[in-house]
C-alpha cells in the first residue's frame, strides 16, 4: 500500500508536468530505486523497458506531426515534405510528451515489479476495507492465470505426442486455437466448479468479516518510505526549480 500511495502521487505530479525535465529526473530515479533497493536483475529491467520506450518513440514521432499548427507555427520550421510541416515547436511538445508517457508508464514499475499481488489484494481488503468477496474472488481467479499455462503446454505436448503438427505462421496460430479451446474451455469449468465448491464449503460470503491468517499492517519502515520517497520528490521539484528546468503544472495554466 505504501508504494502505491507513493506511485499515486507521483503519477499526479508527472500527469500535470509541462516541461521534459520533471518526468526525465523521474525515469533516472525510478530506475536507480529498481537496480538499488528493488534488485531487480538488469536483464529483467530491460525487457519491461523496451515495450515502453516503443511507445514513448512512438508518441515522438507522430505527435510533431498531430499537434495543432497554431501552437507552433511562430517556432521556426523544421522540416517540410509537400503538405507535411514539421515545426520546431512541434518537435519539442513530442519530445515533452514521449517523457511525460515514459515518466508515468516507468512510475508504476516500483510498485508492480516488486509487489506480491496476492499481499496487495490482502492489504486492500483489510487496510481499505474493499469487500472481501470481491478481493478474494479476484486472488481466487488469478490463481487460474499459471493453472490454464501448464494445462495449455500440458496439451500442446499430447498432440505432439500423437503426431498432430500444424502449420507455421498465422495460420498454424489458428489452427493450434481451434483445437486448443475446447479441451482448454473444459478444464477451466472443471476448476472454476472445484474453486466454488472449495469456497462454500468455507462459509465464503456466510458473514459480514472474516478472520485472517496473515495480518496486513502499516510499520515504521512503511511510514518511513513513504516519507523519505515524498522528501526526495520534493527534493528533485525543488533542484529542477533552482535551475530554471521545472515549468509550470498544468492545473497553474488553466487558472
Amino acid at each position: 500500500m505504501s508504494k502505491f500511495l507513493i506511485s499515486l502521487v507521483l503519477f499526479v505530479f508527472i500527469m500535470l508536468t509541462t516541461d521534459p525535465w520533471a518526468p526525465l529526473a523521474f525515469v533516472i530515479l525510478n530506475l536507480v530505486m529498481l537496480l538499488w533497493l528493488g534488485k531487480i536483475p538488469l536483464r529483467r529491467l530491460t525487457k519491461v523497458l523496451w515495450p515502453m520506450l516503443l511507445v514513448a518513440a512512438a508518441f515522438l514521432f507522430i505527435y510533431p506531426l498531430l499537434v495543432r499548427q497554431s501552437l507552433v507555427q511562430d517556432t521556426p520550421l523544421f522540416f517540410q515534405l509537400g503538405g507535411i510541416r514539421i515545426f520546431q515547436g512541434g518537435l519539442e511538445y513530442g519530445f515533452t510528451t514521449a517523457l511525460r508517457v515514459l515518466g508515468l508508464l516507468t512510475i508504476s514499475l516500483p510498485f508492480s515489479l516488486t509487489t506480491d499481488s496476492a499481499d496487495f489484494i490482502r492489504a486492500l481488503v483489510q487496510q481499505w476495507r474493499l469487500p472481501y468477496r470481491i478481493g478474494y474472488g479476484t486472488l481466487a481467479a488469478f490463481r487460474f492465470v499459471p493453472m490454464l499455462q501448464t494445462e495449455l503446454s500440458v496439451i500442446g505436448a499430447a498432440h505432439r505426442v500423437r503426431g498432430v503438427n500444424g502449420a507455421h505462421g498465422w495460420r498454424g496460430a489458428y489452427e493450434r486455437l481451434r483445437r486448443y479451446a475446447v479441451p482448454l474451455l473444459a478444464t477451466a469449468i472443471r476448476q472454476a466448479e472445484r474453486t466454488a465448491l472449495a469456497m462454500d464449503g468455507r462459509a465464503f460470503g456466510a458473514f459480514p468479516q472474516r478472520t485472517y491468517f496473515r495480518r496486513m499492517r502499516f510499520s515504521v519502515a512503511d511510514w518511513l518510505f513513504m516519507v523519505l520517497a515524498l522528501l526526495l520528490a520534493v527534493a528533485v521539484m525543488l533542484a529542477l526549480q533552482a535551475l530554471g528546468l521545472l515549468g509550470p503544472l498544468a492545473f497553474l495554466q488553466i487558472l
